[in-house]
């Protein structure tokens, strides 16, 4: 898969990631309270309200008002999204390490099991 990347893309943090995946997985936008209930863990309403609004800050997800309500969807599919924050990633560590970073990596990738 190539990817068309333009822009500098950031590694989503744990709880990012959780909610990510939650809206990757849903066929329709959703409600903080919808996402809240899918999620594995104790979280407060507010926080995964305040981690979704910093995600469309970030245009990593949509943000759209409908019947009293922010409803929130992912901006690209996982595929594009992991393929853009990889690409991105693995150019900046060669530019900054050159074959440092590729030979971690292909030491790595020997040993990863999926």
């Amino acid at each position: 898969m190539k990817c068309n990347c333009s822009s500098k893309c950031g590694l989503l943090g744990g709880l990012e990631q959780q909610i990510m995946d939650v809206l990757w997985s849903s066929s329709k936008p959703l409600k903080p309270s919808d996402v809240l209930s899918q999620l594995k863990g104790k979280y407060a309403y507010t926080t995964i309200m305040t981690v979704l609004k910093r995600l469309a800050d970030k245009k990593i997800v949509k943000r759209k008002f409908a019947t009293n309500a922010y409803f929130y969807s992912p901006v690209q599919d996982k595929d594009t999204y992991a393929c853009h924050c990889l690409d991105d990633l693995f150019t900046r560590l060669l530019n900054s390490y050159g074959h440092y970073a590729s030979d971690s990596f292909h030491r790595v990738s020997k040993s990863f099991k999926s």
